[in-house]
């Protein structure tokens, strides 16, 4: 069945196959250079904090020296030592304190004076890249062997609290504040009908304009150190998080605040220095994203929603558990996991993800994945019991496309099953995009066609695609606004982005969404479109975003959007249905 599926049903193996063999000719012949060199501006996006970073896959390593050594041949063995140093942590999730101390490796090096790193989005986004900044070495004084407030007694070190060659411990504080205001929330104050069967919404929002403010403060601690003599550390992290909405949001009205553990985890890596191989596990509360988030990103596994407050700031990432295993080998990596979502009781469905994600860089410019979800156990049975549902999901990235610089390609497919009953469900998408490097802002623009299946009601199969925890603003949301009343279900997606980077802390992306049913059989949807919709039109999204980063620590988020109901909207609720307008500033601070 998973055979006819691909090779019948839709077009987008045929896809990545075809784009993998056009660029195989240039790509193939040049191998992914372990030093980053050639890597230069391509696929890299704004710098952001390294704690916003948390969790989200590893791209790159890519070696910049401050100054030359002199000599171009030594420059290259430096980076290749540097490299080898640092240890490859590509593909896996990105963890800060672990970077940080693999860095403590490459401050090693008696080759080097000094060394730091930065953390990058990638092009397009979903990924990071790490750029380590190193600086050929000089005599100097000898570095020192402690440091931290623990050590030194000043707060101008804050917020490290102690470390040596083989151990770091520091405090976190993360926190934000947003002011956000909606027009027509529910296309007009439609509210109760789309939160009637919703135990999260107790007042939705009616006709009108709306404004509120949000906060959250996430104080605690981690470290990291190294186990014995042997390349073994181990590393762990707690916080526990404030939540608060002062005024009405879109879902209830009134101020409410929430506290709760929000990150206890802790695990073990082995051989971190490098050789191209390492084994990791980790276990607790964490955060864990695959890819973009075609189909597991970190930000729905969590609910910011309800008595938690603080939606639109969304601050609460980590699952309520999650074991994480991880093995690479060179090119090669395996990531085994099991996730159990973060869910506020009153809505608890008891879920259970676990799969495998198996992924290879072919070539430069060329990687390829094959993952499997199983979900092992929920309570959800609506329209369709949850529990043995099984997915499929082949990926496929390209950069450089025949040797183009910035011209970029990816795709995902998914199948999906039941082994409770007959299921044939199937999703996938293709996105095409070029960045002009070469001109000032560089700008860039891209197309993206999705799809998720809606089920056929004269069939005895259910063809309705499950969206597991898809989603991620700038990813796979299918629009800020739309998002509220349609999921990643019986949905195609076109989706246009335009963006530019005026600086390399500053993006601002434009981006248009047409969002049309794959059926009008919509059994399973949000509200007044649970139904056989009148429609397939959907509705248009238009948003202006714009991400700015303030030095390491804060982070500026601003938000413009209007969602434009379409036919399926404007039949489906019976009466003034108008454009939803949001706007929305957020402000976050990591240390």
């Amino acid at each position: 069945m998973f055979a006819y599926s691909i090779q019948v049903r839709t077009p987008f193996i045929s896809i990545m196959i075809l784009l993998a063999l056009l660029v195989s000719s240039s790509a193939l012949a040049e191998e992914m250079s372990t030093t980053g060199q050639g890597a230069s501006q391509e696929g890299k996006g704004i710098r952001i904090q390294p704690m916003a970073a948390d969790g989200l896959p590893v791209a790159l390593v890519y070696v910049h020296l401050e100054k030359s050594s002199g000599s171009a041949p030594e420059d290259e063995k430096l980076k290749a030592q540097i490299v080898d140093a640092f240890g490859h942590p590509e593909g896996g999730p990105f963890r800060q304190l672990v970077i940080e101390m693999m860095l403590k490796n490459v401050r090693a090096l008696p080759s080097l004076e000094a060394a730091d790193y930065g953390v990058y989005q990638t092009i397009p986004a979903g990924k990071i890249v790490v750029v380590i900044f190193a600086t050929p070495r000089t005599p100097k004084e000898e570095i020192k062997k402690e440091t931290g407030m623990l050590v030194t007694r000043n707060a101008g070190e804050f917020p490290l609290l102690y470390e040596n060659h083989r151990s770091k411990l520091t405090l976190i504080l993360n926190g934000g504040i947003g002011i956000y205001c909606d027009t027509n929330p529910w296309f007009g104050g439609f509210g109760n009908a789309f939160n009637s069967r919703n135990p999260l919404s107790d007042k939705p929002a009616g006709p009108g304009t709306l404004a509120w403010g949000e906060g959250y403060i996430e104080p605690g601690i981690g470290g990291i150190t190294q186990l014995g003599e042997m390349p073994l550390y181990a590393y762990g992290a707690a916080t526990y998080l404030l939540s608060g909405t002062l005024g009405d949001d879109i879902y209830n009205d009134g101020p409410r605040g929430h506290g709760e553990l929000e990150r206890l985890y802790a695990g073990l890596i082995y051989d971190l220095p490098g050789k191209g191989s390492v084994v990791d596990v980790s276990v607790g509360k964490q955060t864990y994203q695959l890819r973009d988030g075609f189909l597991l990103s970190k930000i729905p596994v969590s609910t910011n929603a309800g008595e938690r407050a603080a939606l639109y700031l969304g601050p609460r990432l980590a699952s309520r558990n999650t074991i994480l295993g991880r093995l690479k080998y060179g090119d090669v990596a395996l990531d085994a996991f099991q996730i159990e979502p973060s869910e506020i009781d009153i809505v608890k469905t008891d879920a259970r993800l676990v799969g495998a994600n198996l992924q290879h860089k072919v070539a430069k410019g060329i990687d390829a994945a094959f993952t499997f979800f199983y979900m092992a156990d929920s309570d959800t049975t609506y329209p369709t019991e949850r529990k043995g549902l099984t997915t499929y999901n082949p990926s496929l990235w390209l950069m450089d496309i025949g040797g183009i610089n910035g011209l970029w390609f990816r795709a995902e497919y998914a199948y999906q099953d039941n082994r409770n009953f007959q299921m044939n469900a199937q999703a996938g998408t293709a996105w095409l995009g070029y960045e002009a490097n070469h001109l000032p802002w560089r700008p860039g623009i891209s197309y993206r066609y999705s799809l998720f299946t809606g089920d056929d009601p004269t069939t005895a199969t259910v063809e309705r695609f499950d969206p597991l925890f898809s989603g991620g603003l700038g990813n796979y949301l299918p629009g800020v606004v739309f998002s509220k009343v349609y999921k990643n279900s019986n949905l195609r997606i076109q989706r246009v982005k335009a963006n530019v980077f005026p600086s390399e802390t500053l993006e601002l992306i434009l981006d248009y969404f047409h969002l049309a049913a794959h059926r009008t059989n919509n059994i399973g949807g949000i509200g007044p479109l649970n139904t056989n919709l009148p429609s397939k039109n959907i509705g248009d999204e238009i948003d202006l975003t714009s991400y700015y980063y303030i030095g390491r620590n804060f982070f500026l988020q601003g938000l413009a959007a209007v969602g434009i109901p379409g036919d399926a909207l404007k039949q489906a609720l019976a009466g003034d249905v108008r454009p939803w307008y949001t706007l929305q500033a957020s402000l976050y601070m990591f240390y």
